[in-house]
């Protein structure tokens, strides 16, 4: 295969979570490799044109990240800007340019940086919205700051402490606290309690958050028992009561971790009396019969959690388990596949249940193979768990090195990526 863009960059990605508490946008990473297959700069319109072919134009907004001088100054002069704007939105001259992503410039590469300053400018007189990313406490100079439509802004520790303290407050006698103090409609990163991330969202009114604070909100939740989704629930019941086929309940059971967890765990329970171990969705589904599903899935509704804070970290798993099937050799065959999907599904549980994970998957009867990679990272399904894991960052510099230690191609590495963005869904906002 004749080498392409794809093959001399790293992609890495960090979710947009929006107000909703569901997927607004995709943030994308791209670093030049070290020793591309194609010597010289990349080609920005061809990487554009890459983009805007494998990912739809009905798909995710996208925030495209690049972590080079040469490449954001080629971007700046290359991303087609929309030609008109309405009620409905911006509008178009294109499909190619309505698939266009939105340029985030990095602060280490505008500060004190004239040439890039001048394409932000220039960038901007064109029509294209840029999105500046740095520190709250140091934004971009007085004279550019037009041209940026929105911020990305990490909040440095005085900030986040005053932030706390004021989300924190409570409102004296006949006062209504009234919206945050962050500026609002921007994309605020690194938050990492859930007392913070409800303050930016809700009071602030941001636009998303990238990334979650996944930790505190499962310690904010430890009083009560921790339940699959309601939503899940009720959509794969649904499924089965409209008489969908196998694959589409499995897909949408799938959709949450915790109820493949006590699925797996019923469907091995004593009580069934099933002799042979049931290691996946499918197989149980197969064993136990459409009425013994709908049954056990009616008891689960009552008792599922409706906890908007949980289903970021429920659809960051379900993109792991999505990830690392992709990135499996096309010829490997369905049971295995679906091994490897709940490598990737489980991978987090411990976090969700907080209890150690080898205690956690030793109540269900999973092979070995996913054992060892979900708790090791050993095995033959470890290398994809890890690679998966090094994509979840803005690091791309660790994926490369996580890739050359496993001998994987980066251009399917990347492909993989994309490939899977281009299937999740939003929320419907606009970043």
């Amino acid at each position: 295969m004749t080498a392409s863009v794809l093959d001399c960059i790293s992609l890495t990605y960090q979710p947009l979570w929006g107000r909703a508490r569901s997927l607004a946008g995709i943030a994308l990473f791209v670093r030049l490799l070290p020793h591309p297959p194609i010597p010289g700069p990349i080609d920005a319109q061809e990487l554009l044109d890459a983009l805007g072919d494998l990912l739809p134009a009905d798909g995710p907004p996208l925030l495209l990240v690049p972590q080079s001088e040469s490449l954001l100054l080629d971007l700046l002069a290359r991303v087609a800007p929309p030609v008109t704007r309405g009620p409905e939105g911006p509008r178009f001259a294109s499909r190619a340019a309505a698939a266009a992503p939105t340029l985030v410039v990095p602060d280490f590469l505008l500060e004190h940086n004239a040439l890039v300053a001048t394409g932000v400018r220039l960038a901007q007189q064109r029509g294209l919205r840029l999105v500046w990313q740095g520190s709250a406490d140091a934004p971009p100079a007085e004279d550019i700051r037009g041209s940026f439509h929105r911020y990305w802004l990490g909040l440095p520790p005085p900030w986040a402490a005053a932030a706390l303290k004021d989300a924190t407050r409570k409102a004296t006698v006949g006062e209504q606290i009234g919206p945050g103090r962050l500026p609002p409609g921007h994309i605020y990163g690194g938050i990492e309690s859930r007392v913070l991330m409800e303050y930016c969202l809700d009071r602030c009114k941001a636009m998303a958050l990238a990334g979650w604070p996944g930790e505190d909100v499962v310690y904010s939740l430890r009083n009560q028992p921790m339940q699959p989704s309601h939503a899940v629930v009720l959509a794969a019941l649904k499924a089965v009561e409209s008489d969908r086929s196998a694959e589409t309940v499995e897909r949408v059971l799938s959709e949450d971790p915790l109820l493949v967890y006590r699925f797996l765990i019923y469907a091995n329970s004593p009580a069934l009396g099933l002799r042979n171990a049931i290691e996946s969705v499918r197989h149980g589904m197969m064993m136990l019969g459409i009425e013994t599903l709908r049954g056990w899935l009616g008891k689960q509704l009552p008792h599922a959690s409706r906890e908007p804070a949980l289903r970021p970290l429920q659809a960051q798993l379900v993109l792991r388990s999505r990830l690392m099937d992709r990135l499996l050799d096309a010829g490997i065959e369905e049971a295995l596949r679906r091994e490897v999907s709940l490598c990737g599904l489980f991978s987090g549980l411990d976090l969700l249940l907080d209890e150690p994970l080898a205690t956690l998957l030793g109540r269900i009867r999973l092979s070995r193979r996913v054992q060892d990679a979900a708790i090791a990272r050993t095995g033959p399904y470890g290398p994809s768990l890890e690679v998966t894991l090094a994509l979840e960052s803005a690091d791309a510099e660790a994926l490369q090195q996580v890739v050359a230690r496993h001998e994987m191609e980066p251009g399917r590495v990347n492909r993989a990526l994309l490939d899977v963005l281009s299937e999740v869904d939003v929320d419907g906002a606009t970043i």
